[in-house]
């Protein structure tokens, strides 16, 4: 009897023993399993973390102008929160190199990302830092004339004024007119002057490289970063003598009143009464003028081409109309188109002393 005993009493010692090693195996499993959880979970907030910082830095790069940062070149330093899908990137701009003499303007730009995505309790909120060196690039044009058009352009009557002449006296003489070989300058060729006053291109293909405008990745890329898009948007108020805009304006329209800046003109553009503009006009089909119209600056037409459209020739009628080159105004037009560029290998992972 006693030996019966003993051995329930082995078999009951052997039992709890089993239960505790089960257990704390099973404690272990499930451990384990948190921690992989909650180690795979820092590593996807992580993650999040560093595509808002590199998405925050991108879009501020790329468009701090629709953050409000105007001033181009960019102030010494700005800083912006950049909301996005799961979390926020605060981005902060600050000059590094100001030669005013050569117009480089060098800027460190970084972004710390935050994930506000939910979390494991316990977890605090994914963070992460990237930067990049960068450098503040104006926008240019390659300027051929006062009129360049790729589809010619024809003139009545000797009032008015084709001047390659630079109004501002910064440039050299340019032709007043560059055109193609056919239909070219057909008129009168008194009111045009420059050096020469009419400038042959050649083909329409050769005419197209010697612009060397991508209308196609203006009007469809986004190569032109537009600061009104109308008509989605509203004619600006020009009181400001600063702000020198880029404004696109889709399909055949009027100039609705004077300004200065950048014209995106996608469709055919009129001139009526006495408008003026100072600064660019890019128009995809003809720019018919009504009135004693003034562009100062630079005008280029019949642009469409490159997009395999038929324009017809530009058609200048009478009256006293003034189309001057200018290039102080070209150059203000084109500072709208100023952009940060990031150097090459100058881009930095989770930047310290942020």
């Amino acid at each position: 009897m006693r030996r019966i005993n003993y051995r329930r009493g082995m078999t009951l010692l052997m039992v709890i023993l089993a239960i505790m090693v089960l257990s704390v195996l099973l404690a272990a499993a499930f451990a384990a399993a948190s921690t992989e959880a909650r180690v795979s979970a820092n590593q996807g907030a992580n993650v999040d973390a560093f595509a808002l910082a590199e998405s925050g830095l991108e879009l501020f790069m790329a468009k701090r102008d629709s953050l409000g940062f105007t001033a181009t070149p960019p102030a010494a330093s700005e800083s912006a929160r950049v909301t996005l899908s799961g979390g926020y990137a605060d981005v902060v701009l600050a000059q590094v190199r100001k030669d005013t003499v050569s117009g480089r303007y060098g800027y460190a730009i970084r972004a710390h990302g935050v994930s506000t995505g939910a979390t494991l309790s316990g977890t605090a909120p994914a963070e992460r830092t990237v930067a990049e060196y960068g450098v503040w690039q104006t926008g240019t044009m390659n300027v051929l004339s006062a009129w360049t058009t790729l589809t010619g352009l024809s003139k009545n009557g000797n009032s008015g004024s084709l001047s390659g002449t630079d109004a501002c006296g910064a440039a050299a003489t340019l032709p007043g007119v560059a055109t193609v070989t056919n239909p070219g300058y057909t008129g009168p060729t008194g009111p045009v002057s420059g050096n020469p006053p009419i400038d042959n291109l050649g083909t329409q293909a050769q005419a197209i490289a010697a612009t060397n405008v991508d209308w196609n990745g203006i009007v469809n890329n986004n190569a032109a970063q537009p600061s009104i898009t109308i008509p989605s948007g509203t004619w600006p108020s020009f009181s400001n003598p600063n702000y020198w805009p880029t404004i696109m304006m889709t399909g055949n329209t009027s100039l609705p009143g004077s300004g200065q800046g950048t014209l995106i003109v996608t469709g055919n553009l009129t001139l009526n009464g006495n408008v003026t503009w100072n600064g660019v006009l890019l128009v995809g089909g003809n720019l018919t003028s009504n009135g004693n119209n003034t562009v100062a600056g630079a005008v280029v037409t019949g642009l469409n081409v490159e997009l395999g459209q038929t324009v017809a020739q530009n058609s200048l009628g009478n009256g006293n109309k003034t189309f001057q080159y200018n290039s102080c105004n070209v150059a203000k037009a084109m500072a709208g188109q100023g952009q940060l560029v990031g150097y090459t290998n100058a881009w930095l992972d989770n930047w310290n002393g942020y």
